[in-house]
Formats: structure tokens, sequence, C-alpha cells
């Protein structure tokens, strides 16, 4: 790795733990060993630097995601690879963390943080709709509400989790997957009355 992308993967770590407004430019030269005008010479400003983390963050999740999506197997299945990918979920979604901070109220940090959110909730919606037309599915509600409902949960799950200092993650995800049992119903499996 370069100097560059030392920094990058300094902040983009920084940011996961700390936020972006408590993220100082000294914390990150510390943090990536690189000198302060190392910092300036690749990035004119914290924020320019903020927004190539937030970016490579971005892409790396949606990666992640779609990685789990290409998967062999049913939607429920995939999509639990992909939510368990967290081990961390004191520290939050490496995402979902980071629209909390007062500065993503700049466009330029918000705009990826919500290609991030549109991405999964146009992707799910696409998928659930596939697995439906494909009558591998019966869908008991739109599939918008659906995807709605899995980004909320998972989201929410880490938010809980912060607030009361203990992972909730693992209830989070029973009570997801059995509200999603309800929504996604297997076409040719019957459910117990």
């Amino acid at each position: 790795m370069g100097r560059r992308e030392d920094i990058i993967e300094a902040t983009k770590d920084l940011l996961w733990e700390k936020g972006y407004e408590a993220t100082s430019p000294r914390d990150i030269q510390m943090k990536s060993h690189a000198g302060q005008g190392s910092f300036y010479h690749h990035f004119p400003s914290k924020q320019a630097l903020a927004r190539a983390a937030i970016v490579e963050i971005v892409d790396e999740r949606i990666s992640d995601f779609e990685t789990a999506m290409a998967r062999d197997g049913r939607f429920k299945d995939r999509l639990l690879t992909y939510v368990e990918q967290n081990t961390r979920p004191l520290s939050g979604c490496r995402v979902g963390r980071l629209v909390w901070d007062s500065a993503i109220q700049d466009e330029a940090l918000r705009l990826p943080l919500s290609r991030y959110f549109d991405h999964l909730e146009t992707r799910i919606q696409t998928i659930l709709k596939g697995e439906a037309a494909a009558n591998r599915v019966r869908l008991t509600m739109p599939a918008a509400q659906i995807a709605l409902m899995i980004i909320t949960a998972v989201q929410g799950s880490f938010a809980v989790s912060r607030a009361m200092n203990r992972s909730r993650a693992e209830d989070t995800r029973a009570a997801l997957f059995a509200c999603l049992d309800l929504a996604i119903v297997e076409c040719g499996v019957q459910r117990a009355a």
C-alpha cells in the first residue's frame, strides 16, 4: 500500500471508531504514520479525505452485499450471509454510523451514504420481485416495504446495541427473520398453522 492508501485506510478505521467530527487530522496522521505534509499532499482538506474514505467504505459494503446476493440459495439465506458479516455490533454499521454525524449535512459527505442505502433498498426490491416473478416466493406485502423493514431492522439493531452497550444483533436477526418468514413465503413450503 502507498502512503495515500495508508491515509485512507486509517481514516476508514477512525470514522468507524470515532466518527467524522471526533477524528482530527492529527489522529489520522498518527494512525497512518503519515506526516502533515504527506497528508495535505494527497488531500486538500479533512473533508476531501473523509469523502474518499466514505466512498471506499460504501463501495466495499455494496460489493459485500452483491457478493452475498450472487450466491446460490434462498434470498433469506443470502441475506443472512450479508447481515452476519458485521462481527462488531457495538461499533455499528460502517456506513450507518456516519449518518448521525453532524458533518454529514454536507452534501459531499452525505451523498455516498445515501447511495449505499438507495442501492440496498433498490436491489432488495429487485431481487424480491424477481423471486416472486419466478414463483420461488410469494410476497405478502410490497417488496418496497420488505426492503425498508430489512434495512431499518439491521440499522436499528446497531443503534440499540450501542445505546445499551451490549449486542442485540442475534435477537434482532431472529425477530427480523421471523417477520420475513411471514412476508416472504417460499413457494411449495407449507407453514404450520
